[in-house]
Parts: C-alpha cells; structure tokens; sequence
C-alpha cells in the first residue's frame, strides 16, 4: 500500500488518478504530472505499487479498455523516466561533454576550410604564397579585408567562428576545472573534457583501468593491433597531454604508463569526493615529472 501527496491509500499504480476514500473512488480532474508526482514519490519512499494485468484496472473502472490502460501506462512510464533523467544528470558534466564535442569539430572544420582557401590561393597566384610563408591564418585575414574577394565573405566567417571557438574553449576549461578539479590539474582541462567525452560520463570513466586510459582514443591503432598484428598503440588522448608528446621517444611510453595510472586514480575522487585533493595533486605531478626524465 501507498499514500498520495494527501495522505491517501492506493494499492495500484492506477489508481492514482481517482480521489475519494479507498472504498468510493471517483476520476480526479489532475494534470499528468501530478499522477506522475504521486508515483515518483511514492518510489522514493521505497513504496512498491504493483503493476496488476490491466483486467483488473478494468472491471476497477479505472480505465475504459485494455487501449486505454495500455496508453496510460505508456504515458505515465515515459514521464517517470524523464523524471529520472533529470534527478540522475549532472548537467554540468554533460555541458562539458557537449562543449568539448562541439570545440572539435569547430577545429575539424576550421581546418578543412583554410586548406580549402589555401589551396585555392595557391592556384590563383602560385608565387604569392611565399610572402604569407605559408601562415595561413594571415592570409585569411589578408583576404577578409579585401572586400571585392570572392571569398573574402567565408574568410571573414572563419574569423567570426574562431572568436567562437575562444570562448566555447574557455567555457570548456571552467568547466572541466570544476567538475574533473584532479584531472584538470594533472593533464589540462582540455584533455581531461576529452577522456570525460571519450569515456561518455564520470561515473564510466572512474571504472576504467590504468589501461584504459592510456589508449582511450586510439580506437583505430588498437583494432589494427587485434585485426593485424601490427604494433599496440601506447596512448590515445594522452598524447595531446604536452609532458607526453614533449617527451623523448625512448620515454614517451613511459610516461604514458604512469600519467595513466594517475588519471585512473583522479578519476576516482574527482567521482566519489568532487574536490581538489593538493596532496594526490603534487604526488602525482611528481611522479610523472620521474618519468619523463631519462635513464
């Protein structure tokens, strides 16, 4: 048995749409979120409504056919997860995870673009690239102040989309200082929103392995390692870190291991605490800083 918001006793999820006392119940004029409310709550008092062959909803008189309490079911179900959707989602996590997805395909396409515009400059004025050497960012800008360019109108969007990009990055770094505080503090927030995108959440990426890590990205080099017998990958994402692709060849692998291994741990409290932890921090720091050094 369950009590509505008023205190009322109902055996079946149903029955919450009907007001009256347990003996005469009579159909209730409420809102689907109100019926949704009653339920939700009742859950969270760890209340179980059962869920009865909608027969009985039927000779109840709670539901006119099986069509109906089919429908009303559907509806009430669909509500039900929303609500546990919105309870359960960190929207500080998932803005990350969108911002950081939206950055890099702003770079993807920034790119493609000012080869496409460099390319095409250099077919028009094959000897005039060298005064640019080869500085594309200032030949777009060269090309947006000409007005009577033919392209000088996507020269200035690029322009406009790179401002973008400034801000949406800084955003990133806000938030990925504030929801992944250790991780940002050891590999840069931007490649802790990458792992944090790659892994799909925090609470996947604290179960990941040391191993994991350290590949998380690298999708295609390892399925060429299982397919092919080619040579394992030794990092992913982490490359982007600069103590690993600033880092000596004979050691970069090295160092990949033990950043793996510290971010693996970061994971974790940035999960389970959510706090900045300056003793993890500069252990780790240490640690990594040992491995980058060589032999």
């Amino acid at each position: 048995m369950a009590k509505n918001q008023v205190g009322r006793t109902f055996r079946y999820w149903y029955e919450a749409l009907y007001q009256g006392s347990s003996d005469f119940l009579t159909p209730a004029v409420r809102s689907l979120g109100d019926i949704i409310d009653d339920i939700h709550e009742s859950r969270d008092n760890s209340e179980l409504l059962p869920l009865p062959v909608w027969e009985e909803a039927v000779s109840a008189g709670f539901v006119p056919d099986r069509n109906g309490y089919l429908s009303l079911l559907r509806d009430v179900a669909i509500g039900l997860t929303i609500r546990d959707l919105e309870k359960r989602c960190d929207k500080d996590e998932a803005a990350l995870i969108h911002l950081i997805r939206i950055l890099d395909e702003i770079d993807q396409s920034i790119s493609r673009l000012s080869e496409k515009i460099e390319d095409y400059y250099i077919a028009l004025h094959p000897a005039g690239l060298s005064g640019y050497e080869r500085n594309i960012s200032s030949l777009i800008e060269s090309l947006a102040k000409d007005q009577t360019h033919p392209i000088s109108h996507l020269a200035r969007n690029i322009q406009r989309v790179r401002e973008s990009r400034t801000l949406i990055s800084q955003n990133v770094r806000d938030y990925a200082t504030k929801c992944l505080p250790n991780m940002s503090a050891l590999c840069g927030p931007l490649v802790s929103a990458r792992l944090l995108a790659g892994a799909g959440s925090k609470h996947h990426l604290a179960g990941m392995p040391a191993a994991s890590f350290q590949v998380l990205g690298a999708g295609p080099s390892l399925f060429m390692h299982l397919t092919s017998g080619t040579n394992p990958p030794k990092h992913g994402i982490i490359y982007q870190y600069k103590g690993v692709h600033h880092a000596k060849r004979r050691v970069r692998g090295r160092v990949s291991r033990v950043l793996a291994c510290q971010l693996a741990i970061a994971a974790r409290i940035d999960y389970f605490r959510g706090v900045p932890d300056d003793e993890f921090i500069r252990k780790a720091g240490e640690k990594i800083y040992r491995a980058g050094k060589p032999e």
